[in-house]
C-alpha cells in the first residue's frame, strides 16, 4: 500500500510517516526528500516549514527516477489540502 507524504502530497510512501503509538517511520520521501524522525525531530522542521523551504527552492524531486513524466506539483499538493498562490 501507498501511503502519502504529509510535506509534499506525493502518494508512494511505502510506510506511515508515524505509526499510531507516534513513532517516525523514517522513511525518505522520493519527492521532496523529507524524513520523518529526522527532519522534524533532529533538524526543528515542522511538515509546513519543509515544505516552504522545499519550495522555495524549487521544488526539487530528491529521486529524480521517480518522478511521474506529467508530475504537477499543485495537483500533488491538493492531495493534503495545500494550494499555492
Amino acid at each position: 500500500m501507498n501511503y502519502r507524504c504529509n510535506v509534499c502530497g506525493f502518494k508512494g510512501l511505502d510506510r506511515p510517516q508515524y505509526f499510531e503509538d507516534k513513532y517516525p517511520s523514517f522513511d525518505i520521501c522520493s519527492c521532496c526528500g523529507f524524513q520523518s524522525g529526522f527532519d522534524d525531530d533532529d533538524q526543528g522542521y515542522t511538515f509546513d516549514s519543509y515544505r516552504n523551504k522545499w519550495i522555495n527552492e524549487g521544488a526539487e524531486w530528491f529521486d529524480k527516477n521517480r518522478r511521474p513524466k506529467n508530475w504537477d506539483l499543485r495537483k500533488q499538493l491538493k492531495q493534503i489540502n495545500i494550494t499555492l498562490e
